[in-house]
């Protein structure tokens, strides 16, 4: 029960909400829910889907162990393929996002160009995926070359750089998810 409760925690306090107002919002009372965060008590089946319709995510979203990978490396050829009649395509990686927002981010880099970015906040992740050229991407201390087809993710809440290596220049695409507030 100690992973329901550190993940209901982060959760909440990534939506920005008060142990008194996800009492609130689920009927459990706010000494139950602080007993659950910290690992004290085993809650019950009705409980656990109180508190996830309550922060809008699914059970499996509070029952499963996060992985501690700070970054994640798919590459081309590596992903589960999805090919069909008539197309070919791999499943790069599934990441449950929770209540979050997307951002979708086409760059082209010229070759040898290099570009530093601020952290985006707790919790915040990027998705990239390099469609041509050679690119050094990701937070300082574990930077990662991804050709065309590799897919990289790493936390967006440090700075991270992107880089065209190789001579050429590097076209990719970055998915950002950011914590949704739902306070109030």
């Amino acid at each position: 029960m100690k992973r329901v409760g550190t993940n209901v925690r982060f959760i909440r306090e990534s939506h920005g909400i008060s142990l008194a107002q996800l009492a609130a919002r689920t009927g459990v009372a706010k000494s139950t829910l602080s007993q659950l965060e910290a690992g004290a008590s085993n809650a019950t089946l009705t409980t656990i889907g109180s508190v996830a319709g309550a922060l809008s995510v699914d059970v499996a979203e509070l029952v499963r162990e996060h992985e501690e990978e700070q970054v994640v490396v798919v590459r081309r050829g590596d992903g589960a393929d999805v090919s069909d009649q008539g197309s070919v395509g791999e499943h790069m990686r599934t990441a449950l996002v929770g209540p979050s927002v997307l951002e979708f981010h086409r760059i082209r880099l010229d070759a040898g160009s290099y570009e530093s970015s601020p952290s985006h906040g707790l919790g915040s992740r990027e998705h990239l995926l390099v469609v041509s050229g050679a690119l050094k991407a990701g937070p300082n201390d574990a930077r990662i070359v991804a050709r065309a087809g590799d897919y990289v993710s790493y936390p967006g809440d440090q700075v991270h750089h992107f880089e065209a290596v190789e001579g050429e220049s590097a076209e990719y695409w970055i998915v950002a998810t950011f914590p949704r507030t739902m306070g109030g």
